[in-house]
């Protein structure tokens, strides 16, 4: 009996140990760090993706495995030197577990290198390239299409499904614009007309539309986002080209949330990406519904992406048990997360680069409203690193 009693001891005594030495980590908070362009051209874009990635931990309640979430936001306004700062400041002066976002490619290009070497999971919306490519690292996840798979797809489609031979091709002269115009000439050749580039922010585009003859092509390509997509487009309409030669935007030129400030001359135009906010599915409504409920306006193809990818970092929390300090076992569930969203299945590929159906769109006025209608769907894109390696 009096053994017994020890052992019952000894026990009682190990509990209230192991609860009064618990890790730290089961009470602290799961801390992660959000960079997006909140200020400058790309903050149309830039603060409704942080909205999104807002709805998806508030879904959650802000609590994950029961640990409670904090998402610190930073402002990167789209300059590569200031962004960089705020990637450090997050990591050394708050201590992040986690980072998330950034949209622009000159900060994600700015900050990779810092990422690899602090090893830290991130998951960003920036398409550059070169992130799956010779600047990959296994810390950085890109939820979202680079570069020469958006264009690559569009511009097959177009050649395909819209018989287009003869292509003016207008981009923004950075890399976005410049590697998506190398599928561009992959797949038209010669039948390119002109390539222009101009920079971001550019107020008039004049000197570039004058170059364009309607007869000469079959449609006009436009690479170019955020503030400038509603530019050219109101000033392609004044120069007397529409109606007269197709305007089509590469990727996200049609997202809802720039419908809202485009003029109306904006309808009619078509796009491809991989958010299509009318998609009738249950899933999609109730993304669309909380998005609208939270923040009284649509979401459209960043904020999905900010939304989807924080689902899946979410999913990757829950699959290590709240156990974020386990770097190498985040790592490995974002790679085999495979969720079904508002758009499908996504998931990531080898290079940790987003996989996801692709929808082509056109900008239609109903209900007194533009919007985007959905007119074809490409099922599960992929980086074409066979064409770019």
């Amino acid at each position: 009996m009096r053994k017994f009693g020890s052992i019952a001891v000894a026990a009682l005594m190990a509990g209230v140990l192991g609860l009064t030495c618990a890790p730290a980590s089961a009470q602290q908070p799961i801390k992660i760090g959000m960079v997006y362009p909140m200020t400058g051209p790309i903050a149309f874009q830039g603060v409704p993706m942080v909205n999104a990635v807002k709805q998806a931990f508030d879904e959650e309640n802000y609590t994950i495995a029961g640990r409670k979430v904090e998402l610190l936001v930073e402002d990167s306004q789209g300059k590569p030197d200031f962004g960089l700062t705020k990637f450090r400041k997050l990591v050394e002066k708050d201590g992040v577990h986690l980072l998330k976002g950034e949209l622009t490619t000159i900060v994600a290009l700015a900050a990779g290198s810092y990422v690899h070497a602090q090893k830290i999971p991130w998951v960003s919306e920036a398409s550059a390239a070169a992130l799956s490519r010779d600047k990959r690292s296994p810390y950085i996840f890109n939820f979202v299409p680079s570069e020469y798979q958006f264009s690559l797809a569009t511009a097959k489609w177009l050649r395909e499904k819209q018989g287009w031979k003869k292509v003016y091709f207008i981009g923004w002269d950075a890399a976005p614009s410049r590697n998506g115009f190398e599928a561009f000439k992959k797949v038209f050749g010669d039948g390119v007309v002109d390539a222009m580039f101009s920079p971001i922010g550019t107020a008039d585009y004049s000197p570039y539309l004058a170059k364009v003859d309607p007869k000469k092509a079959d449609g006009f390509a436009a690479a170019m986002w955020g503030a400038d997509a509603p530019r050219i487009t109101r000033q392609y309409a004044e120069y007397g080209l529409r109606g007269k030669l197709p305007m089509f935007g590469v990727a996200s030129f049609t997202s809802e949330e720039l419908l809202a400030v485009m003029p109306p001359e904006i309808e009619g135009v078509m796009s491809m990406y991989n958010y299509c906010g009318s998609l009738d599915t249950p899933a999609n409504k109730r993304f669309v519904e909380g998005y609208r409920s939270r923040f009284n306006a649509l979401p459209g193809s960043y904020q999905y992406m900010a939304y989807m990818s924080s689902k899946m970092l979410i999913q990757a929390i829950k699959d290590v048990k709240g156990n974020v300090e386990n770097r190498d076992a985040v790592l490995a569930a974002l790679k085999n997360i495979r969720l079904d969203g508002p758009m499908g299945v996504a998931s990531f590929d080898e290079r940790q680069r987003g996989v996801f159906d692709f929808y082509a769109l056109k900008v239609v006025k109903k209900d007194g409203r533009l919007q985007n209608e959905c007119i074809d769907k490409i099922s599960q894109v992929t980086d074409p690193y066979d064409v770019f390696p």
